[in-house]
């Protein structure tokens, strides 16, 4: 699977089968698309939004209400299960985490620079990849130093379950 970052909250999730965009731009190619916002929902596009459990072609997509206006989506793609949640507020409640199950990667922003909240968020969901997307550079390297290193953002992850880390967590930026 390829995962790659359009604009700052636009990701696309390439797999063997499908290949899902979640809050795309208006010319981004997708089987199918997920907004997190209904506000967001533009062009002609395959796409759901909010609450609900999906299927397009062998992915599972499972919307979560994080808030009236805001969803969390978990995808299963190509073996791999990945969340996608933006704009947090809070950390997950015991049954969005349920329904989100085991997280291979966790895609994630917080509103108002709250650093502490994504903490408690890595800390809760305790992915094997973290993917943050964060726009202050001050949050930025306060992640990169609680991971101990100095990571360089990327066009592009591509990978595999089999190449998923397994006793670490490994953060991916994506640029």
């Amino acid at each position: 699977m390829d995962i790659t970052l359009s604009n700052i909250n636009s990701i696309r999730l390439a797999g063997k089968k499908a290949t899902i965009s979640i809050n795309p731009e208006k010319d981004t190619k997708a089987d199918v698309s997920l907004f997190t916002d209904p506000e967001a929902l533009q062009g002609d596009f395959k796409a759901f939004y909010g609450p609900g459990e999906y299927e397009v072609l062998g992915s599972m997509l499972d919307g979560i209400e994080i808030s009236a206006d805001n969803t969390c989506y978990s995808v299963v793609i190509d073996d791999i299960h990945v969340t996608y949640a933006i704009n947090m507020t809070e950390i997950f409640s015991d049954a969005q985490q349920d329904r989100m199950g085991g997280v291979d990667i966790l895609i994630v922003s917080v509103k108002d620079d709250k650093s502490e909240l994504i903490d408690k968020i890595i800390t809760q969901v305790e992915p094997r990849i973290l993917i943050p997307i964060i726009e202050n550079e001050a949050e930025l390297a306060k992640i990169k130093a609680e991971f101990g290193k100095d990571v360089e953002p990327i066009d592009k992850l591509k990978i595999a379950k089999k190449d998923l880390p397994t006793d670490t967590q490994q953060l991916v930026l994506l640029k």
